[in-house]
């Protein structure tokens, strides 16, 4: 029985019986002519007149601008479909937006506290049905004790038995959990803050606290950005706004800390998104 050559070696490779009786590549290369003589010198050679070669030469040179201009606009047409025209300009922000590349964006950075109760995240056996919106209001109003986490992403407010997380980009609840659970997984270095402390930079940047002075400046300064102080004799009372319902702030009939406008200041900042430091808008 006659045997069947192999038509590869182990790796993979033709069998020289594979290849048997086909030319060997590198004889196919032509070699370079090292004798060849140019077009023009052949032509020269060849009887023709030099001062004729030269202006065809020449001619050619001039339509060969010609002929590159062609050749772009060619490219150009067939890739103009592919080419996408961006505009570069500032046009108003999507309703909602918390942050825009717009260094002229008059909007402050500071937003009203949002609480939707679906979108507040809870311990398993800590329902949210003990916990009232009011509570969650009041507790991020007037904490017991406040302290920042995520790297900045968001600020927890501890009052009583409950503590609530609220993400610092767009003062939105995330979560509220009871005060045990909290404290337990609290990283032991945080960066804590006074509930009482100033409401932090005004949004235009100066220097200066501009604070009211007084509860009567206080008082009068709320109003004329359309808070509504209500007094409950004896008890406290509220600061509310006709634009912003569901949210509020404790007006203390009897306050005994000094710092009782800062306090207040830092209060509506954190709850009403308004900055009374500054002069109320015209518009």
């Amino acid at each position: 029985m006659a045997k069947t050559p192999r038509e590869t070696t182990p790796q993979g490779a033709p069998s020289p019986a594979a290849l048997a009786g086909r030319t060997r590549a590198k004889r196919a290369v032509r070699a370079v002519d090292y004798d060849a003589v140019p077009e023009l010198a052949r032509r020269r050679a060849a009887g023709e007149d030099l001062a004729d070669l030269l202006n065809e030469a020449e001619r050619r040179r001039e339509k060969q601008p010609a002929t590159e201009a062609a050749a772009k606009a060619a490219h150009a047409k067939m890739t103009e479909a592919e080419v996408l025209d961006i505009d570069r300009g500032f046009g108003a922000p999507p309703e909602g937006t918390v942050v825009t590349l717009n260094p002229t964006d008059p909007r402050p950075f500071t937003r009203p506290l949002t609480v939707i109760e679906d979108e507040v995240r809870t311990v398993s056996g800590a329902s949210l049905a003990r916990i009232t919106h009011d509570i969650i209001v009041l507790t991020v109003a007037d904490p017991e004790d406040a302290w920042t986490s995520d790297n900045g992403a968001s600020d927890h407010f501890q009052r009583g038995a409950w503590t609530v997380q609220v993400r610092r980009a767009d003062n939105h609840v995330i979560g509220a959990f009871p005060t045990a659970y909290a404290l337990s997984v609290r990283p032991e270095e945080v960066d804590s803050f006074d509930p009482a402390d100033l409401a932090g930079p005004s949004n235009r940047k100066k220097k200066g606290t501009r604070h009211p002075g007084d509860r009567a400046a206080l008082r009068r300064r709320l109003e004329e950005h359309g808070f509504v102080v209500t007094s409950s004799g004896s008890t406290h009372g509220k600061i509310t706004h006709p634009d912003l319902p569901g949210l509020f702030a404790p007006w203390a009939s009897t306050p005994s800390d000094r710092r009782h406008p800062q306090l207040v200041t830092a209060q509506v900042k954190r709850v009403f998104g308004i900055d009374i430091r500054e002069a109320p808008s015209d518009s």
